[in-house]
């Protein structure tokens, strides 16, 4: 079997290490290609994971031994990076949020569709196995239907879980991270109500700066969201958020039949389910559902700490949906939602009304 020629543009993010660790670690990858603008960030991470440095990315694409490549810049960098992937024809992920506006999100959506190349993005969150056999339960018809939700994610900061100050630089500057709290861990609780509960409609939200007056971003928000089937939902997400690892992803879904909680990233995750249908209306009982390791695991979790298995998970699944030529679990239509969503929650929170996911992402053109 030939391995899978990957490339690598922009090391600004450090989820990019975690995922280049991952491929580096697969017997049937090869990062043949990097690009980064920092020329010493670029060439460590060649060094480290393979490939030839390129200092710019438009070399990269212009190569003909790529089968994919994986873009991890700066947010408000994203668009033209997609861009100029999807008219060379190749297949590619994006970290999230996958743009720092609805309108750039669906113009990257509709292009990547359009050049008919397959396409995926960073919501890793969707790969923690708590979260994936939340999903099951779900889909099993076990809590009946979804009927509201409830879901807090932030952590203490972005300089202060360890980023290193390129990073920070840009995720704290409002123009190239597009925002604070709001857009970074908020993008991964909205693909996770998404994936669980269906399309969000419409939103208020309010944002805020409580504790780090030196931000020009918001390093809390709150937002009340309504789903096309009726559910409610509310979203907290902060950084400043005080407690253990320093990060927090929970949710608690109710449903007309039972009632999820899950706890995510944490020390510990936990899935716990109450259902009715467990002995009765007056008898449902709480459970946790086993949580089944895969069959084979293809790599050395034990190596990687609770909080990052997850991107370990997502890139299997990638390089796997390659191999057998199947769906991502994640495309460019899911970025556009949490996009619209996340705009839609700044715009609310501005202008201090109810938004309408119609009234934002629409085209340029």
């Amino acid at each position: 079997m030939s391995k899978l020629r990957i490339g690598m543009i922009g090391y600004a993010h450090v989820h990019a290490d975690f995922r280049s660790k991952a491929l580096r670690e697969m017997e049937d990858v090869d990062i043949v290609a990097v690009a980064d603008t920092d020329a010493a960030r670029g060439r460590q991470a060649a060094a480290r994971y393979g490939g030839e440095y390129c200092e710019d990315y438009r070399q990269l694409l212009a190569r003909k031994d790529l089968d994919f490549v994986f873009i991890h810049s700066a947010n408000s960098e994203h668009k033209e990076m997609v861009l100029e992937a999807a008219a060379a024809g190749l297949d590619l992920f994006c970290e999230k949020p996958m743009a720092t506006g609805a309108a750039d999100a669906l113009e990257m959506t509709e292009a990547v569709e359009r050049a008919g190349i397959r396409h995926t993005l960073g919501f890793c969150s969707r790969f923690i196995p708590e979260a994936e056999r939340a999903k099951e339960v779900i889909e099993s018809g076990l809590i009946g239907n979804m009927i509201g939700a409830r879901a807090v994610i932030g952590l203490a900061g972005i300089r202060e879980i360890g980023c290193p100050d390129y990073m920070v630089d840009w995720m704290e500057d409002p123009v190239r991270g597009g925002g604070g709290a709001w857009i970074d861990e908020g993008a991964h609780a909205i693909d996770l109500l998404h994936w669980y509960a269906g399309d969000i409609t419409a939103v208020s939200g309010m944002t805020a700066n409580n504790e780090k007056p030196q931000l020009q971003v918001e390093d809390n928000a709150a937002v009340v969201l309504q789903f096309a089937s009726g559910a409610l939902g509310t979203l907290n997400t902060l950084w400043s958020l005080h407690v253990d690892v320093g990060m927090r992803n929970t949710l608690e879904l109710y449903g007309s039949k039972g009632t999820i909680l899950l706890e995510l990233t944490s020390k510990h995750p936990k899935l716990q389910v109450y259902s009715e249908h467990l002995g009765g209306q007056a008898n449902g009982s709480w459970f946790e559902p086993h949580i089944k390791p895969k069959e084979a695991e293809p790599h050395d979790y034990q190596s990687w700490p609770t909080h990052a298995q997850h991107y370990k998970r997502e890139v299997t699944d990638i390089i796997a949906c390659l191999r057998q030529d199947r769906p991502f679990r994640t495309t460019f239509r899911d970025g556009l939602h949490v996009a619209q969503v996340t705009e839609a929650g700044y715009l609310s929170a501005r202008e201090r009304r109810w938004m309408t996911i119609g009234e934002v992402g629409k085209t340029q053109s």
